[in-house]
């Protein structure tokens, strides 16, 4: 089992309205995020939402994936994805081989690269954290193995999971893809316009529309 996992809590303050929320080629971003982890070949999907943002979890359950809601305010990313693992340990039995890190300002996640990820996990056994890069730059999502899971928890708490991945450089496994989606962020409406004329993916749009 791979599941995905979501972090939906931020504030988006310089989008100026929650990220996730906005239309893509007929559906929300976070549709289009959800169906990507799932024809990519994620097992479950796990949105964790905030109390600001509650709207995101009736779209998250309406695509097909389970939701974490927070009771209050996480410090940061880490805190937020931290409860994301509590929640997969009390609700699913089976214990995940591994988990897609896929944070909210990555919004043009393609099946390919999950696809890719998963693959790579399954094909080198030696490593146990999976980076998509464009043209030698390191991208989202990430694939980590499930013992990472007390790695992180474990980790000095004003340090985060990106300095954790660094720090685990002799565990990591770079995965070149095709597509500069990896290391695209969406933080301003500036950036929101260039992603409507992004095309979308077919697998993607046909997922979210079934």
């Amino acid at each position: 089992m791979i599941v995905a996992l979501i972090p939906a809590a931020g504030f988006s303050r310089r989008m100026g309205c929650p990220k996730l929320s906005l239309p893509w080629a007929g559906r929300t971003i976070l549709e289009h995020v959800i169906a990507a982890c799932r024809t990519g070949g994620a097992t479950r999907v796990l949105v964790v939402v905030g109390r600001h943002v509650l709207e995101l979890a009736r779209l998250a359950a309406a695509a097909g994936a389970d939701v974490c809601r927070l009771p209050g305010p996480t410090a940061d990313m880490r805190a937020t994805v931290e409860c994301g693992f509590t929640w997969i340990e009390q609700n699913i039995t089976v214990q995940p081989l591994a988990w897609l890190l896929v944070p909210a300002d990555h919004p043009l996640v393609e099946p390919a690269v999950v696809q890719q990820l998963i693959a790579s996990f399954h094909e080198q056994p030696a490593f146990s954290i999976f980076l998509p890069t464009f043209r030698g730059q390191r991208g989202h999502p990430v694939l980590l193995a499930w013992r990472h899971v007390a790695g992180i928890r474990n980790w000095p708490h004003d340090s985060g999971i990106n300095r954790y991945i660094r720090h685990c450089a002799a565990e990591c496994w770079e995965v070149p893809v095709a597509s500069e989606s990896v290391v695209w962020d969406l933080d301003t409406p500036d950036d929101y316009q260039r992603l409507l004329s992004w095309p979308v993916h077919e697998s993607s749009s046909r997922q979210a529309v079934d």
